[in-house]
């Protein structure tokens, strides 16, 4: 299974929101009662690598069932290679937990950081891919609309769990 030549030099936009999501919803999950900085960090990262590795799977898979081909690693790292976008939109959120952390913050506190900086990447990854493709200034709106419902997502998590 061969990714496309156009996705092989360009960005996954699609893996940068799910890695944002990642995080996001597994620190929204946690219980800052019960939980430490360390074990939320470390809660984020297994979580992380085990969706992009599963993400890269799938994907691998899917390729080898519409066209039957016998497993090939080289195809699988070229996958897990386009999937690392995924890494790559989690570590915005990551750092600010890491960042929360080493200023001395409360868990609550920095939990609160992370699902602001995830709401606010989201609508910023919008915001700049409607500009990058000068959509009308309607279509901008719809576009920031959906990043910052899926903000609102992650922090509803949050609520309805505590």
């Amino acid at each position: 299974m061969s990714v496309e030549p156009a996705e092989r030099v360009g960005a996954n936009p699609a893996a940068v929101i799910y890695g944002v999501l990642v995080v996001a919803t597994v620190v929204a999950a946690e219980s800052t009662r019960r939980e430490t900085f360390a074990k939320v960090l470390s809660a984020s990262v297994v979580t992380l690598l085990l969706y992009w590795v599963a993400h890269a799977y799938a994907h691998h898979l899917g390729g080898r069932l519409r066209r039957p081909a016998r497993w090939s690693g080289s195809e699988a790292v070229q996958v897990l290679s386009h999937e690392s976008y995924i890494l790559a939109g989690a570590a915005l959120p990551l750092l600010a937990l890491a960042g929360a952390w080493a200023a001395g913050a409360t868990l609550e506190t920095g939990v609160t950081v992370v699902l602001w900086t995830s709401a606010i990447e989201l609508v910023a990854l919008e915001l700049t891919a409607g500009l990058f493709l000068h959509l009308r200034l309607a279509e901008l709106v719809t576009e920031v609309l959906v990043g910052a419902g899926l903000g609102v997502g992650i922090l509803a998590v949050r609520v309805l769990l505590h």
